[in-house]
């Protein structure tokens, strides 16, 4: 099976799933097209092994693109939703063959004008190019099926963390000086400036405040660095996260708008507790409130602030169980599970799909 990837930017996670997908079976070739890195994500990508070819999109017409991606003879395409308009151009170029072309998704469903426009549209717009839309939960399956995806034509799942390289954090003995933990870019989408907030009222109210351990970068750097029990890691390649989980007592997440939040999934994966936003698709799936950690009214300051103050105050045993709880509920989402999903869903469309006389 040969399969062409056209994707945003690649993170590890992506990284530890494309691996998967070409250890899943021998006969699997990938080719790889991704954007070029974020400023504020610099992922290293030196390395991707286990896969045969990889591009960076750049410049490239569409016409460019799709002669690469024929000249791989696909079998399959994965491609990074619709935001692409090169991408959605090779991929209404196979409509009338027998490559089935699968979109991700991870736009929640919010009766937006625009979505609601869009449904309207979808089967001239999305319904030539994607014939199978993999969403990564419920609030997402609720906009596929609205845009007329439904049954074997709607995937759950589309993302995993690399799960064998957090649950090892789990096993680990609990830090004498536990801290909150954030992982994420400093910008406003991802809550950081609430964060800060909360984070200062919090350490004004409680006689022993934990620290709070931040990786990432972003414009909100500068006030994190001028805040008082602050430890700013920087931008962390995902090689080295397993190592700052093993400082926290819980993990932190208070996005304003988080589609998904596959931190989300390492982080209960790593055994931690979870404070999450209500904004964030994972949390949905991950955090149960009160006994996988604690949910959050996204954009509230009180209310993470009220969350920080009963995390503390839990006792290291009640944490470990919330732990404990999120990490079996993590095993939901591997790159193995993924992969498996991917390829005998693709061979399961295949099989369905009357042949062009």
């Amino acid at each position: 099976m040969n399969i062409s990837v056209l994707y945003s930017r690649i993170t590890g996670y992506v990284r530890a799933c494309l691996r998967a997908l070409s250890a899943y079976d021998e006969s699997i070739q990938l080719q790889v097209f991704r954007w070029p890195a974020s400023e504020n994500a610099p992922f290293d990508l030196s390395s991707l092994g286990g896969v045969d070819a990889v591009h960076v999109k750049e410049d490239q017409s569409a016409r460019q693109l799709e002669d690469t991606v024929r000249a791989f003879s696909p079998d399959a395409v994965l491609m990074t939703g619709w935001i692409d308009d090169e991408y959605l151009s090779v991929a209404r170029s196979f409509q009338n063959e027998e490559v089935p072309v699968v979109a991700g998704c991870d736009t929640q469903w919010t009766g937006s004008l625009r979505q609601q426009a869009g449904c309207i549209v979808a089967p001239w717009y999305l319904h030539p190019a994607i014939d199978v839309l993999w969403v990564a939960g419920e609030r997402q399956r609720q906009l596929a099926e609205r845009l007329g995806y439904t049954g074997s034509d709607c995937w759950t799942g589309y993302y995993a963390c690399d799960w064998s390289h957090f649950a090892p954090v789990r096993e680990r003995s609990s830090p004498e000086d536990p801290a909150f933990l954030f992982v994420g870019r400093y910008v406003e989408e991802k809550g950081v400036d609430v964060l800060i907030k909360a984070y200062r009222r919090y350490r004004q109210s409680v006689p022993e405040p934990w620290p709070l351990i931040t990786a990432g970068a972003g414009p909100f750097e500068t006030m994190l660095a001028s805040t008082e029990g602050v430890r700013n890691r920087g931008f962390v390649q995902p090689e080295e996260l397993p190592k700052l989980m093993e400082q926290a007592g819980a993990f932190v997440l208070p996005s304003r708008f988080e589609p998904w939040g596959v931190v989300v999934q390492e982080a209960a994966a790593a055994g931690l507790p979870v404070l999450c936003s209500t904004a964030s698709g994972a949390g949905v799936h991950l955090v149960r409130d009160g006994y996988t950690g604690f949910e959050v009214e996204s954009g509230s300051v009180d209310h993470l602030t009220q969350a920080m103050r009963r995390m503390g105050a839990l006792s290291q045993e009640e944490r470990d169980r919330m732990g404990d709880r999120g990490h079996q509920l993590s095993k939901q989402y591997t790159p193995e599970h993924w992969a498996e999903t991917f390829v005998e869903g693709v061979k399961r469309y295949t099989r369905q799909v009357p042949t062009p006389q």
